[in-house]
């Protein structure tokens, strides 16, 4: 299965992860629900298990700032044609402060 997401879906997105702290909540409990809340069509489909909904999931997410300042570079991960062939890669070292990966 292919996955990749719509242009103004993605944008929608990263504004609200950016920005929405209920949404980030949600997000982080069930990042499918959230992303169909979005109008993601193949997340509302609760029939699809294959493919990234085996492996969807959230441990921390980055901060707002950290999502507002990546914009552009997770707006190109996660629209890329493959973009379920690789993970989200936005790591904040909370010592430092700096992306490490």
């Amino acid at each position: 299965m292919s996955f990749s997401l719509p242009e103004p879906i993605a944008l929608d997105l990263l504004h609200k992860l950016g920005n929405d702290d209920a949404f980030r909540d949600r997000f982080a409990a069930d990042a499918r629900a959230a992303l169909a809340e979005l109008g993601f069509a193949a997340a509302a489909d609760a029939g699809v298990t294959a493919g990234i909904w085996k492996c969807l999931s959230v441990d921390t997410l980055a901060s707002k700032e950290s999502v507002r300042s990546s914009h552009a570079a997770l707006f190109r991960q996660i629209t890329a044609e493959r973009a379920g062939h690789s993970p989200i890669t936005l790591e904040i070292n909370p010592a430092a402060g700096k992306r490490v990966a």
